[in-house]
């Protein structure tokens, strides 16, 4: 058997399936987000809360509102939707807060044990006692500290295998002049979250940069909100946030000198630097 005349058709046949596997798998998630989307608007649409916009990335949902509380609700109704994994909230400023929701009413004290309190001169009651203090046993014994297992310190190697890793992750995006992530940009995160748990002892530090466009304060604060949006994302996602830190440098320290809209873009990013 002449193989130069079997390969060839064999080859085009393997290409043919893989092409096909990927339309395929494409196609299947574009109908699971388009089915979720369906699900999540409706039940949006049941709660009143027909203002809120929502968007599908695989299982995970962005819902954004006009306010924090809306947004934050929206995410809670999106929690009880079947299929949906993640509910993420955006107000009209960025991550909702999650602190605004306290109605900043006392919580009612719990009741009073109805039974009488024994008197300080009743000679039946039991002896008052002062709860151990920090640091000693009921007997007044010094208690023994516990035993906590160190915390294993990343090797040069792993340092710089994660550096490397997190180097090779694609620009992290950002909607203009704001510090709310685009759709690609959310994925980039997911995939910086990925990475950093396939090396859980490191920490890192997102260092945010803007482009030269507007003045030197407006672009130190926005790099700085948009290092800590990549934080709390990448913690959401479930990275330990003490293992992670965030700086901003504005303009300060561009890639490139800016001479084109490219070089704007350039400077434009989010880097993950591996403390030593």
């Amino acid at each position: 058997m002449n193989l130069r005349t079997v390969l060839p058709p064999v080859i085009v046949g393997v290409l043919g399936l893989g092409v096909l596997s990927g339309v395929q798998d494409t196609g299947f998630r574009e109908q699971i987000e388009s089915k979720l989307t369906e699900r999540a608007q409706g039940a949006l649409s049941a709660a009143g809360l027909d203002e809120v916009e929502v968007e599908l990335t695989g299982r995970d949902a962005d819902v954004t509102a006009p306010t924090d509380e809306d947004a934050l609700a929206a995410s809670d109704v999106l929690g009880d939707v079947d299929g949906i994994r993640t509910a993420v909230a955006y107000g009209p400023d960025g991550p909702a807060d999650t602190s605004g929701g306290a109605s900043g009413e006392d919580e009612p004290l719990p009741e009073a044990d109805a039974s009488p309190s024994p008197s300080a001169g009743d000679s039946s009651s039991p002896e008052a006692t002062d709860p151990p203090s920090d640091g000693e046993t009921a007997d007044g014994e010094a208690a023994e500290p516990e035993d906590e297992e160190p915390k294993r310190e990343p090797t040069r190697e792993e340092r710089e295998q994660a550096q490397e890793d997190l180097v090779e992750i694609p620009n992290i995006t950002f909607v203009t002049d704001s510090a709310r992530l685009t759709k690609d940009g959310r994925a980039v995160v997911r995939e910086a979250a990925e990475v950093l748990e396939e090396h859980p002892e490191v920490e890192v530090r997102i260092e945010g940069h803007t482009d030269s466009v507007g003045t030197r304060s407006h672009n130190q604060r926005l790099s700085e909100r948009r290092a800590e949006e990549v934080v709390d994302r990448l913690v959401k996602l479930g990275v330990d946030r003490d293992r992670l830190t965030s700086k901003g440098f504005g303009e300060s320290t561009p890639l490139v000198v800016p001479r084109t809209f490219a070089d704007l873009e350039k400077n434009r990013r989010v880097e993950f630097i591996v403390n030593n």
